[in-house]
C-alpha cells in the first residue's frame, strides 16, 4: 500500500513535536486500516492541517455551525459507511480519503487535563479522524460505542491505554 500524506503546518507550536511527520500519519493509517480487511485500495492520499484554535473555530463554524474551537475535524472526500464493506469505484487503485484538521491549543490542554502525553492524545485523535474519513460516526449511542471500541483496539497497537 502506498500512502501519500500532505501536511500543512499553520501554527509554529507544532514544531515542538518533530515526531509528527509523514511516518506518524502513515503508520497510524496503516494500523487503522488493518481492522478493515475489505480496504483493498493500493494508493491512498490524505491531507493534514496542523493549526490553532482560532482557525479550528472558523472551520467548525463554517462546516458544522458550531462557533467554538474543537480538537479535530474530518472532511471525507467521499461518503463511506465504515460498518459495511467499504466499496469503491470499480477498477480503482487510488482513493483520496480527505482532510483532517487539528487544533494545537485545545489538544495540548486536553492532554494536560487527562494527564496523558500530547503525542498519545494526538495519536488517538488521528485515529478518530481517520475513522470519520472511512465512514464512522458517533452521533448515536450505538455508533459511538462501535467507534470507541475500535479506537481502543487500534490504540492498543501503539501501547496506548484506553482514553474512555
Amino acid at each position: 500500500m502506498n500512502i501519500t500524506v500532505e501536511i500543512s503546518k499553520e501554527n509554529k507550536q507544532w514544531k515542538f513535536y518533530p515526531e509528527i511527520k509523514n511516518k506518524f500519519f502513515t503508520t497510524t493509517l496503516m494500523k487503522t486500516l488493518e481492522e478493515h480487511q475489505n480496504f483493498k485500495v493500493q494508493e491512498i492520499e490524505l491531507s493534514i492541517l496542523l493549526t490553532d484554535d482560532a482557525h479550528m473555530q472558523e472551520l467548525n463554524k463554517k462546516f458544522r455551525n458550531k462557533d467554538k474551537a474543537t480538537n479535530v475535524l474530518s472532511f471525507p472526500d467521499i461518503e463511506m459507511n465504515g460498518e459495511a464493506p467499504i466499496e469503491f469505484i470499480p477498477n480503482t487503485d487510488y482513493i483520496y480519503l480527505g482532510d483532517i484538521a487539528f487544533g494545537y491549543d485545545i489538544i495540548k490542554q486536553e492532554a494536560e487535563d487527562k494527564k496523558i502525553s500530547f503525542l498519545d492524545h494526538f495519536r488517538h485523535l488521528t485515529i478518530h479522524g481517520i475513522l470519520h474519513l472511512i465512514g464512522y460516526d458517533h452521533e448515536e449511542q450505538k455508533e459511538a460505542e462501535l467507534m470507541e471500541n475500535l479506537e481502543i483496539k487500534i490504540l492498543q497497537k501503539f501501547d496506548i491505554k484506553s482514553p474512555y
